[in-house]
């Protein structure tokens, strides 16, 4: 805490000589965790404490319209369990330069967490993305535009440097109904293209076409919602495997501001996932999440999230049985807001995985509080 202190200290005075839009964070979260290996019995439990300091950088380019930001992130996490074993760096980086029609830029995460929700142990692994789009103007009744990114996801440690080492780039248009200057229908079309390092029986090419609205979808709604039609084509034919599949997915990310002191926040999305379980080269993928925010008073804000998610796999395992896999998260949180740059306070999250298949079941429960500063 000394060492959080010091260095509050020390981003404050270098603050203090820059103008307003450079911004510095430092956090402390201490927490327990009754299962920190996501087991299913013989469970191992630790308090973790989780340091983060950062940096962001926000500046208007003058008579363009567009904004500059730059954002760096790092941290660590210490386990009083086996600290050489689960201790981890992470980091975060972001330049971004966005206006109303278009957006590019590049960020970086650095991490040792879950890849996904399939797998339970920690995964060493980067990923850098590269991603633009464009439109034209929303005042016009109809537009176009474009959308592209280029995702690289290394990982550093066996076997996931082999299993799921890949590059993935989209590259998509679309079409525009400009309903109002704040808000536009769309149909887009979109290919991928996935090429694994080493693992190439599994590099696929894919299309998808979505129909959907964004912006400000009512007074006090705001956000994008979308239906998939997905289709993915494997490169490599596999006896037994099919070749191709296709998906009928959504995504959602939509808020409600119902009052001054209410936030609603509705985000869900059904996808292909890639995959490393046994006889699968990947699963869909369902998530549903729900959080809502309510200031009980000017300093206090008290959070809910509930989230859900489904895993359904394609082909049976070396049992027989096809994998199908249900997790259920519930997050209460409560804030405090001493000044308008600290705050602090505290979280609980359970989680369960609810699976058909034998050792892929896991219960967890965390909690821990968090002090933050942003100046």
């Amino acid at each position: 805490m000394k060492k959080l202190l010091l260095l509050a200290v020390c981003l404050f005075a270098v603050n203090s000589a820059f103008a307003g839009d450079v911004k510095f964070l430092v956090s402390e979260d201490l927490s327990y965790d009754d299962n920190i290996y996501l087991t299913d019995g013989n469970e191992k439990d630790s308090f973790i404490s989780s340091t983060k300091a950062g940096v962001n950088y926000s500046n208007p380019i003058a008579g363009t319209g567009l904004n500059l930001s730059a954002t760096a992130l790092g941290g660590y996490d210490a386990y009083t369990e086996d600290n050489g074993k689960n201790g981890f760096w992470n980091a975060y980086a972001n330049v971004d330069v966005k206006g109303d029609t278009l957006n590019i830029g590049d960020s970086f995460v650095y991490t040792s967490d879950q890849a996904n929700s399939e797998l339970t142990e920690r995964a060493k692994r980067l990923n850098n993305n590269v991603y633009f789009s464009a439109r034209t103007s929303k005042e016009k009744t109809f537009g176009l535009g474009v959308v592209a990114n280029d995702s690289y996801d290394y990982y550093l440690d066996n076997p996931w440097k082999y299993d799921l080492t890949r590059n993935r780039v989209n590259a998509g248009v679309q079409a525009f109904y400009n309903i109002s200057a704040k808000t536009s229908a769309f149909v887009e079309y979109v290919y991928t293209n996935i090429a694994y390092r080493d693992n190439t029986d599994s590099d696929s090419d894919g299309s998808t076409f979505a129909l959907g609205i964004e912006g400000k979808l009512a007074p006090k709604v705001s956000g994008v919602a979308k239906i998939n039609y997905v289709m993915r084509d494997w490169s490599h034919d596999i006896e037994g495997y099919s070749s191709y599949e296709d998906l009928l997915g959504y995504y959602v990310a939509v808020e409600w501001n119902p009052t001054a002191r209410n936030t609603v926040r509705l985000a869900g999305e059904r996808k292909f996932e890639e995959s490393v379980y046994e006889n699968n080269r990947y699963f869909a993928d369902t998530l549903v999440s729900l959080y809502g925010s309510h200031k009980l008073t000017d300093k206090f804000t008290a959070g809910l999230t509930l989230a859900y998610e489904n895993m359904d796999y394609d082909r049976e395992n070396n049992a027989g049985k096809k994998r199908n896999d249900d997790l259920f998260t519930v997050r209460p949180e409560l804030g405090y807001q001493f000044k308008e740059w600290l705050s602090a306070g505290a979280w609980y999250q359970w989680r369960t995985r609810n699976s058909n298949t034998n050792g892929n079941d896991y219960d967890s429960n965390k909690g821990g509080v968090f002090v933050k500063a942003i100046f």
